[in-house]
C-alpha cells in the first residue's frame, strides 16, 4: 500500500480524532456554562448544577487516566483478522461519536424538570464517551508504528498525522460559531448571530461525523504491518506509550 495513501488517510483520521477531543474537553464545558442549563423563558437552572457537572467531568477524566495502561494492554493483546488496532478504532469511534451527540443534549428538558435524573444519565453517557474515546486514542496512535517497517517512512507518516491532528484541534475554534449560528437558523429559526442549544447539537453532530469518517478512512487506507516490528527486543510498547503523547499534542 502506498505511503501517500496511508499518510493522507491517517492524517484525516488524526484530524477528526483531535477535533473530537477539543469538542469533548474544551467546548463541552463552554456549552454547559452558556446554553445547556438555560430554560425556555431565558432563566437559568441553579448554579449548583453547573458546578456538579463540571466537577463530574474533571473527576471522570482523572479516573480515566489510571485506566489508560489497562486499555493499552487490552488493545495490544487483541488478535483479529483485521489486526490489533482497527477493530478498536472503529468501535471506539462509533460509540464515542454517538455519545458525544448525546452529552450535548438535555434529554428532553430534564435539566430543568428533573435535574437529578439528568445527572445520572449524564454520568453514564459521559463515561461511555470518555472511555470509548480513550480506547480509540490508544488504538489510533498505537497503529502508527505498525504502518511501516522503515523508520523514515514512519516519521513521514507521523509528521503528516501530527499536522492533521493540530489542524483538527485548532480548527474547531474557527468553525464553532459559524456552525452554531447556521444550525440555530435552521432548527431554532433564529436571526442574526444568536446561538442556541439546537446549534450546539448540530455542531456536535458535525464533529462526531468527522471523527467517525476519519476513523473509517484510517481503517480503509492504512495497512497494519506484520508483527515483526513488535517482536524486536527492547522496543517499548507503542500503544501504551503513544497515548500520552497524543493527549499532550491535543
Amino acid at each position: 500500500m502506498s505511503k501517500l495513501k496511508q499518510s493522507i488517510t491517517y492524517a484525516f483520521g488524526a484530524f477528526g480524532h483531535d477535533a473530537f477531543y477539543a469538542a469533548l474537553t474544551t467546548y463541552f464545558i463552554t456549552f454547559v456554562t452558556s446554553q445547556l442549563l438555560e430554560t425556555p423563558n431565558g432563566g437559568q437552572v441553579n448554579a449548583w448544577l453547573i458546578g456538579i457537572i463540571t466537577t463530574l467531568v474533571v473527576t471522570i477524566r482523572v479516573v480515566e487516566i489510571f485506566f489508560d495502561p489497562f486499555l493499552g494492554a487490552l488493545v495490544d493483546n487483541t488478535h483479529t483478522r483485521w489486526g490489533k488496532f482497527k477493530p478498536w478504532i472503529m468501535g471506539g469511534a462509533s460509540i464515542s461519536s454517538i455519545a458525544l451527540v448525546l452529552i450535548f443534549f438535555n434529554f428532553f428538558g430534564l435539566t430543568a424538570t428533573h435535574p437529578i435524573v439528568y445527572l445520572v444519565l449524564f454520568v453514564i453517557v459521559f463515561v461511555i464517551a470518555d472511555f470509548s474515546y480513550s480506547v480509540l486514542d490508544v488504538a489510533f496512535w498505537g497503529l502508527l508504528p505498525s504502518l511501516s517497517l522503515d523508520s523514515d517512512s514512519r516519521a513521514s507518516i507521523s509528521s503528516i498525522a501530527r499536522f492533521g491532528s493540530t489542524l483538527g484541534g485548532t480548527g474547531v475554534a474557527v468553525v464553532l460559531v459559524p456552525l452554531n449560528v447556521w444550525f440555530s437558523h435552521i432548527f431554532a429559526h433564529t436571526q442574526g448571530s444568536e446561538q442556541t442549544r439546537a446549534g450546539w447539537i448540530g455542531f456536535a453532530i458535525v464533529i462526531a461525523a468527522l471523527s467517525l469518517i476519519g476513523a473509517l478512512l484510517t481503517c480503509w487506507g492504512t495497512q497494519e504491518g506484520q508483527d515483526a516490528i513488535r517482536r524486536t527486543p527492547r522496543r517499548p510498547r507503542s500503544a501504551t506509550s503513544s497515548v500520552s503523547s497524543a493527549k499532550t499534542t491535543s
